[in-house]
């Protein structure tokens, strides 16, 4: 079912939903990354600056997918970050699997239009 939806994607949803996994991603890697010191002052390590952009990524895409609504944000993020199955996100959201597959659609083109508003996408 999944194939068939992603068969119809525009470029703007494909790269939301780039974006997603790219903070999924970015999301896990802080997670597990030690923290870096803000009082330092002149030069920081690559590694430093790389955490640093990767913190911006994460905060950007953050706020953008807070302007979602909360069916749009659980719905997206149970199927592109957790991976999760059409049935098992049907179970979780306590909706029918059809249901999803009419939502889906517009809540990535709402996200691609909001990443793209923010200079995001």
């Amino acid at each position: 079912m999944r194939a068939e939806l992603d068969r119809c994607l525009t470029t703007d949803e494909v790269l939301a939903i780039t974006r997603l996994r790219q903070w999924s991603v970015d999301r896990l890697a802080l997670r597990a990354s030690r923290t870096t010191d803000y009082q330092r002052t002149g030069y920081r390590p690559r590694d430093v600056r790389n955490f640093d952009a990767r913190l911006v990524r994460v905060l950007d895409f953050e706020r953008a997918l807070a302007q979602l609504t909360q069916d749009e944000q659980a719905l997206l993020v149970l199927v592109y970050r957790e991976r999760q199955k059409f049935e098992e996100v049907s179970k979780i959201l306590r909706c029918s699997v059809r249901k999803l597959s009419y939502t889906l659609p517009p809540a990535r083109k709402h996200l691609a239009r909001i990443l793209d508003r923010m200079d995001i996408l």
